[in-house]
């Protein structure tokens, strides 16, 4: 409504200016056709330019962080249908415009089909410049197109004058700027300045008429009685013709010269109106850019002589004398990292200088620096066990925090519990199993962070690995941030980084959130096993919908089981592809 407001309000600005500039500069300085041109292009032009959007200034630069800070608590979230009103203020404003426009051009085509009925019982003549139709009935002179009405009873001393006037319209083809301009009054029937511009048009198609007539050699007196001769009987605005209200201003201007001198500097002169107007209102500055924030990164050659002394470091971990399976080995400062597996041993690619993190749930880190020589090399690690400084899940690499301290029971029934094992997005109760060279990347949530992204089952620290040559799993790798106290999604690439505000919200088929919410209930299926156990509850679910339409990266945020957890993914992961169109 306001933006509508706005642009009303626009257009009567411009047309408001453009006609000043054709009263003050061109009308009766220069030739009549290019009063017309004007009238007919500054009418247009007022409704344009408001539309234009024309980026010239430089945008704003937004940077968004990669980061989505989930709350600490649990929160749920759910879709109210907030029912629209029956009747709004766009509606009824436009229920009267379409009505405004409807009456202008019902007008103009009744004057067409009146136009049209005179045909009938009159007498044509066609000619090669004109069609000549003499009707009965008592008519006021006047020409539409090709075709030239009068009355028969007109005085054959008078017939040559009305006949070498209206010949004159029928060659400037002043008929078809006569619909042009109905049309534009009818599109902009609330602009007054419209229809005073469909007058001046009136004014100089007549003048120029008359100009033709007087050029011919016909005598200007007899000419004058003529046209008051013609002053009586039905005349359509929407034809050309001689028409009383005009008569002043047609006789000043046959008795008047006016000099034609520095046409095109008054023509000219109108440009500076119409800059004004487009830099008033069609300039803008750029969209602005978003950014993805970019961390700190080491210069190009520092990270590409790493990357070429890097070798191959083999660390066996040990407890209590016998090899340690799923011990944490990470690179201090980076999440890449590894597994020990069944023989307690894992490899993974370090540059010398960098320094090693060894961790297991309830033992004690162990850190070791990669030396300088060149080769592989290898390090055995025995954790010791952590009896009175016991944390659920194993330290990552920046950790301060001091848990607080346990008592013998408690540290025993800690050491028994076990983490939350995520294999490419599939729970797993170990990792095992798992060839330690098959890891690409590991990432270690506990505390806060564990319990926001996964709830209960995450109370005792999660583990997300993701091996190599693997499909990559659906979701995006959940990471906690020490220093800011919140959960990150890690994307593999900043390229594809999904935007977190968008200017337009994706749409499903079309419609809204609405229309999503409503295709998925018709497609959920309610799990026989949860109906059996009577599991019940919200489940909130994020994705994100990719530049094909697709649905990706979906992270259940809360569910009160497993077993709606799976059937909200499923679901969401089975929308057509193509369905969505993209923020």
């Amino acid at each position: 409504m306001k933006t509508l407001a706005i642009y009303a309000l626009e257009v009567l600005a411009c047309s408001g200016v453009l006609l000043a500039a054709y009263a003050i500069l061109l009308e009766r300085h220069v030739r009549f056709g290019w009063c017309r041109a004007y009238l007919l292009a500054s009418t247009l032009l007022a409704a344009v330019i408001p539309l234009l959007r024309i980026p010239v200034w430089p945008g704003k630069v937004i940077e968004v962080a990669p980061t989505v800070a989930l709350p600490a608590a649990e929160w749920t979230a759910e879709v109210v249908e907030e029912a629209a009103p029956a009747v709004t203020p766009e509606a009824i404003c436009l229920a009267v415009y379409l009505i405004g426009v409807g009456l202008v051009a019902g007008v103009m085509l009744w004057q067409v089909v009146r136009i049209r009925r005179l045909r009938r019982g009159a007498a044509i003549t066609r000619t090669e410049r004109f069609t000549l139709v003499r009707t009965p009935q008592r008519i006021a002179s006047f020409s539409f197109f090709r075709s030239i009405y009068l009355w028969d009873q007109i005085p054959a001393g008078e017939l040559q004058a009305i006949v070498a006037h209206e010949a004159s319209h029928v060659a400037h083809r002043h008929s078809a700027e006569r619909v042009a301009m109905e049309c534009m009054k009818a599109a902009l029937w609330w602009n007054p300045f419209v229809w005073l511009a469909a007058r001046r048009l009136t004014e100089a198609e007549e003048f120029e008429a008359d100009s033709d007539v007087l050029a011919e050699g016909y005598d200007i007196e007899h000419y004058m009685k003529t046209i008051f001769r013609q002053l009586f009987g039905y005349s359509p605005e929407i034809a050309n013709g001689l028409r009383d209200s005009l008569t002043k201003k047609r006789f000043k201007m046959m008795t008047t010269k006016t000099s034609g001198r520095h046409s095109l500097l008054r023509l000219a002169g109108t440009l500076p109106a119409v800059i004004g107007l487009l830099c008033a209102f069609s300039l803008t500055t750029r969209a602005a850019e978003v950014r993805i924030a970019e961390t700190e990164k080491a210069p190009a050659d520092e990270t590409a002589s790493q990357d070429a002394t890097k070798k191959k470091v083999s660390v066996t971990v040990f407890q209590n004398g016998q090899p340690l399976p799923g011990a944490i080995v990470l690179i201090s400062g980076s999440n890449v990292g590894t597994v020990t597996g069944k023989e307690g041993t894992a490899q993974i690619s370090a540059a010398p200088g960098n320094e090693l993190v060894i961790s297991y749930v309830g033992c004690q880190t162990r850190k070791v620096r990669v030396s300088d020589k060149s080769g592989a090399e290898s390090f055995e690690i025995t954790l010791e066990t952590e009896s009175n400084k016991l944390d659920p899940v194993s330290v990552t690499p920046g950790d301060q925090k001091t848990p607080a301290p346990q008592s013998a029971a408690g540290a025993e029934k800690e050491r028994k519990a076990k983490p939350l094992y995520i294999v490419d997005g599939v729970e797993r109760t170990s990792i095992d199993e798992i060839d330690p060279n098959t890891i690409e990347r590991i990432s270690v949530l506990k505390n806060q962070s564990s319990t926001t992204v996964y709830g209960s089952r995450g109370k005792n620290g999660v583990i997300v690995v993701t091996t190599k040559g693997a499909a990559k799993p659906a979701t995006d790798e959940a990471a906690f941030n020490e220093k800011t106290g919140s959960v990150e999604i890690a994307s593999a690439s900043t390229e594809d980084m999904p935007f977190l505000i968008v200017e337009k919200m994706p749409s499903f088929r079309g419609g809204d959130l609405n229309d999503f919410r409503a295709w998925v209930q018709e497609h959920l299926q309610y799990p026989a096993e949860a109906v059996e156990r009577n599991i019940q509850g919200r489940v909130v679910v994020t994705f994100t919908i990719e530049k094909d339409g697709s649905a990706s990266n979906i992270l259940v945020l809360q569910s009160p089981d497993k077993l709606l957890a799976d059937e909200a993914r499923r679901v969401i992961a089975s929308s057509p592809a193509g369905a969505w169109t993209p923020g």
